[in-house]
């Protein structure tokens, strides 16, 4: 009698919430800027973080997340990629501060104090994490044995 009743506790609960209208997560304003900023993107997958709106979607295969409040205004990316959309003189300062290490993936980071870069260099025994700015301004955050 307890499994009938827990199965059928089971089926209502996945009814009704199959039912349920799907919430869009995102309003009219953000939509707008959105399309504004972020021109051919076909497919965002969007979600709600805290108070903001978060659109994941790839560019030119550069991932990008990208952060706005209810208001419609653009808070923050974040975009993935590699050394070769590092923009030049960052590269270059990266390069001379770090020799023979491969930089391995970058994380740009663009927000209201303006762009920057977290950095994961791979050298023969150890990954290296730095930040660096637009300047070339390089810090050494922390080194991690390969395993």
């Amino acid at each position: 009698m307890k499994t009938v009743i827990l199965s059928a506790a089971i089926l209502l609960s996945v009814t009704a919430t199959a039912a349920a209208p799907e919430v869009n997560p995102v309003n009219e304003k953000v939509i707008k800027t959105f399309n504004e900023v972020f021109r051919n993107v076909s497919t965002p997958v969007w979600n709600v973080i805290g108070s903001y709106h978060e659109a994941f979607f790839v560019n030119a295969s550069v991932k990008t997340r990208a952060r706005f409040d209810s208001n419609g205004r653009l808070v923050q990316t974040l975009r993935y990629y590699t050394e070769s959309s590092l923009p030049a003189n960052v590269l270059y300062k990266v390069k001379q501060a770090y020799q023979g290490k491969e930089v391995y993936g970058v994380i740009e980071i663009t927000n209201r104090n303006g762009v920057n870069y977290t950095i994961i260099l791979k050298g023969d025994k150890k990954y290296i994490h730095i930040n660096a700015d637009t300047l070339g301004g390089t810090e050494t955050v922390a080194e991690y044995k390969q395993g």
